[in-house]
């Protein structure tokens, strides 16, 4: 699997809103950021390049999100293996961490949400930690202008 890997985006939302998530119905989404974790085995840059993009019909829940929000950061690592629950576990264990939006790109695992809201900017140091605390693959931090 050509350039597959597993990806989260950090999100910085400057105010209060409120929007239609496809079939979740209207959610509200506190300013603050935003942690959104997916993976892209068929194409990691290919599915970065749509979540960058300005004109995208809304595939994924997050397009909804992306349209009101800007990305600052990206963390990736590449590989085949399906990273992006472990991700989310270690990502819902930071501090200042709160699930959000529950089924929020996670209607096809176990997790509650593959959404998690932080007042501050997440702490990419502390997620690199637990990372290598699980023995996962270190992640990069690509900063998004």
């Amino acid at each position: 699997m050509k350039n597959a890997g597993t990806y989260a985006l950090v999100i910085d939302l400057g105010a209060d809103l409120s929007l239609p998530i496809g079939k979740l119905g209207v959610r509200s989404f506190p300013a603050g950021y935003y942690v959104y974790v997916g993976s892209a085995l068929s194409g990691l840059s290919g599915r970065l390049r749509h979540h960058l993009g300005s004109a995208k019909k809304s595939h994924w829940h997050i397009d909804y999100l992306l349209e009101n929000a800007t990305i600052g950061q990206i963390w990736c690592v590449l590989g085949k293996d399906r990273l992006e629950c472990k991700w989310n576990d270690i990502l819902q264990g930071l501090p200042g961490a709160t699930p959000s939006t529950p089924s929020f790109g996670a209607s096809d695992c176990r997790c509650l949400s593959h959404l998690t809201y932080f007042q501050k900017m997440p702490p990419f140091d502390i997620f690199v930690q637990r990372l290598q605390q699980e023995e996962l693959p270190p992640a990069q931090h690509l900063i998004v202008k």
